[in-house]
């Protein structure tokens, strides 16, 4: 009986170390993503238990954007001189630790410190993990292998959705407490699986086609400033901050502007944080073949489109149907361009160079993740939580102009592959 050629319907990568990188990444993505994605849920509790204003608990969120937005920079730099194996797991470990220590915080001072040391962490280790990515993947499968790996990130996002609220259900005071204990274990059992099987380049035949010539060896490697002098890595990491400054302000306050401003259940918010983590599972894989068919300028534009449209219906016509409305978009949407980024890493600068690209598009990002918050919660306390999330639309809009440079340049100057024709 003849085995069936599993070739056929199978990447070619899936059954090799290639595989065991992308899984690798996955759960690198999964175990930092708490950093980003549980606040949403925690937050509410958090603010009556250390007794602080939307003002200061959006400074806790930007406390560790701006951490992470510097630990992201030299992370990518360092990588590709010094290697990403150790870096990698010592950031995973790092931001599993700082978890557990929010957990213990009674204080605001150190909340604001364990804030900081998940943004270094969390920093750390996705930066060079997504850059080496661009080493273990062709540039026409870069997009779906970054779609594939944000999707730890969504799976963070729904075990928010179902760990947060049971646990404040079971204990009010210190269930916020216990989640971040949680969410801190994962993140350091994951870490230290990364320093096991993450390696630094493909070999023999893997090699074939996945970057632009022979690699030095990372002790060797020379400083990546050609992803410091590239204007294209530049205007992608503009849009990265506009995406960072409205994401955050969702991502900080959704839960709050919900249930403290709309009287919606903890419950309730939780059931709609998990649709969007179930939608963002695969929206992530469609917006890196997107981009991959298509363009990653055309990708970053609907991408934008659908928040920006969620983020003014939410502000303007708050209601329940608004918001399950609003979390489908958001779901659909809310890993785009964090794969588009790391899809986009390789393609304009060498790629052994990657990292330091989607490290600047990180600071980009996570300088928009450290302003909007602060921001956020200033306008929540002197108008109302409305404006924010009209704050959050313009910024949408801004990322859609943006990407319509991305995509004349494109067009213009034929950087990606053209699209086949009949």
């Amino acid at each position: 009986m003849r085995r069936p050629n599993l070739s056929r319907s199978t990447p070619d990568w899936l059954f090799t170390y290639t595989g065991v990188m992308l899984m690798t990444g996955i759960l690198v993505n999964w175990g930092t993503g708490f950093t980003n994605f549980a606040h949403s849920l925690t937050l509410p509790s958090m603010e009556l238990d250390l007794g602080i204003s939307h003002t200061r608990a959006g400074f806790v969120i930007t406390m560790m954007a701006m951490v992470r937005m510097g630990s992201t920079l030299i992370s990518g730099t360092l990588a590709p001189r010094y290697g990403s194996r150790f870096i990698i797991g010592v950031g995973t470990v790092g931001s599993g630790g700082a978890m557990i220590l929010l957990g213990f915080a009674q204080t605001y001072p150190l909340a604001l410190l364990a804030a900081g040391l998940m943004g270094m962490g969390s920093g750390t280790a996705l930066t060079p993990m997504m850059g080496l990515l661009s080493r273990w993947f062709r540039s026409s499968d870069r997009g779906l292998a970054a779609g594939l790996a944000a999707t730890g990130g969504s799976f963070a996002f729904i075990f928010a959705g179902l760990i947060v609220p049971w646990l404040v259900g079971r204990d009010a005071d210190d269930g916020w407490r216990h989640a971040w204990f949680f969410f801190g274990a994962i993140a350091v059992s994951i870490g230290s699986v990364s320093l096991v099987f993450v390696r630094e380049r493909p070999v023999g035949s893997q090699q074939q086609d996945r970057g632009t010539g022979p690699e030095p060896e990372p002790g060797r490697a020379a400083w990546p400033m050609a992803a410091y002098k590239n204007p294209m890595i530049w205007l992608i990491t503009f849009l990265a901050f506009t995406s960072g400054w409205s994401q955050n302000i969702f991502t900080s306050f959704f839960g709050v502007y919900l249930s403290q401003e709309n009287g919606v259940s903890l419950t309730t918010v939780g059931q709609l944080v998990i649709l969007i983590g179930v939608l963002s599972v695969t929206s992530g894989v469609l917006w890196g073949r997107i981009s991959d068919r298509f363009s990653r300028g055309q990708a970053f534009f609907y991408s934008f489109l659908l928040q920006g449209l969620a983020f003014i219906s939410m502000a303007v016509l708050p209601g329940m149907g608004i918001f399950i409305i609003s979390a489908i978009l958001l779901g659909f949407t809310l890993r785009a361009t964090y794969t588009v980024c790391a899809a986009s890493a390789g393609d304009y600068v060498a790629v052994q160079f990657s990292a330091a690209a989607f490290g600047l598009m990180a600071v980009g990002a996570g300088l928009g993740s450290a302003i909007s918050p602060t921001v956020g919660g200033a306008i929540a306390d002197n108008l109302n939580m409305s404006w924010s999330f009209a704050a959050a639309a313009i910024f949408s809009g801004v990322g859609m102009a943006g990407s319509l440079l991305l995509i004349k340049h494109t067009q213009s100057l034929k950087v990606l592959q053209p699209t086949p024709t009949d």
